[in-house]
């Protein structure tokens, strides 16, 4: 898949983005929520993304609304790793194992 030639704004990430991703970081405390971490009760790890639980392309082909597919329920704060292997499995690929500095992987 491509990365979209469209603006930030045009997909939806404007500034009304922007003050809503900080709340939900604020929500979580901090830490990641994704099904490996789960609020730090598998995993500790920090947040730094927010991710959409139902994906947005879903959610719009579902027949959401803007509102809904932004809604607060639908969003979780995730780690910067997390987020990249939740996006890479709903696009159907199979994510890379994380590597420290000494080329190892990492849990």
């Amino acid at each position: 898949m491509a990365w979209s030639r469209e603006s930030r704004h045009a997909r939806g990430y404007g500034s009304h983005w922007d003050k809503l991703r900080i709340l939900i970081l604020q929500r979580d405390g901090g830490i990641c929520h994704c099904p490996d971490c789960m609020g730090g009760q598998k995993q500790l790890k920090p947040a730094h993304e927010v991710d959409h639980i139902v994906p947005k392309a879903e959610a719009k082909r579902l027949g959401w609304t803007q509102d809904q597919i932004d809604d607060p329920s639908n969003l979780r704060a995730v780690n910067r790793l997390c987020h990249r292997k939740l996006t890479t499995l709903q696009n159907g690929g199979t994510p890379r194992p994380a590597t420290g500095l000494d080329g190892w992987p990492v849990a």
